[in-house]
């Protein structure tokens, strides 16, 4: 109820600024996007005693969204651009299809185990917590999007907006790292773009 909870307040944050998607932003905004910027909007969602952090990020990426959806669904470079990744596996799957990936991610100092369902469809791929195996998060969700974009010279690019939430519940880590944490998770789109760009280099 809760993640449903934090889910609902996400939209209607976005949809107060701008809504996830390449129709909606502002044409200063993909001006921005076609010189090579990101744009960032971050969030917090507070529930009681939960706090999300996260917001969402889009950035132009130079490939196709074919490129982009091969990273995103490869478990080993997912690895590559999730931050601080230092073990990702792919675990099972679900009756529905869905992906189960487990994640250890953290530094010298901390490190948290667990599970996000992967769920996937031809321009999206939507994330979210599996809470029914260990974990050392509280919460976390959100979604991969990659859509046609057009630059001003008309060359074909993708553009890929990145949305997550993650409550790593109370403690020393939130009160200490809890915006280097948000900095982290939304510089996802700046390494996928990175990449990509690698996988495009000649041998």
């Amino acid at each position: 109820m809760r993640r449903l909870l934090a889910s609902l307040a996400f939209v209607s944050a976005l949809g107060a600024t701008t809504a996830a998607r390449a129709d909606s932003l502002a044409p200063d905004e993909s001006a921005r996007l076609a010189r090579g910027e990101t744009i960032i909007r971050e969030q917090t969602i507070e529930r009681g005693e939960h706090r999300w952090i996260g917001g969402i990020t889009y950035t132009v990426v130079d490939g196709s969204a074919a490129e982009v959806a091969g990273i995103i669904d490869n478990v080993d470079s997912l690895r590559r651009v999730l931050p601080r990744t230092k073990r990702a596996r792919l675990v099972g799957t679900t009756s529905d299809g869905d992906q189960l990936v487990e994640l250890a991610q953290g530094n010298a100092l901390m490190e948290a185990e667990y599970t996000i369902r992967v769920r996937r469809d031809a321009r999206e791929a939507r994330f979210w917590l599996d809470p029914s195996r260990p974990h050392g998060i509280d919460d976390a969700w959100g979604f991969f999007r990659y859509e046609p974009f057009i630059a001003p010279s008309g060359e074909a690019r993708v553009l890929l907006t990145y949305g997550v939430m993650v409550d790593i519940g109370a403690g020393i880590v939130r009160d200490l790292f809890e915006e280097r944490l948000r900095a982290a998770l939304l510089s996802v789109p700046q390494l996928v773009r990175r990449q990509v760009a690698q996988l495009r280099r000649p041998i």
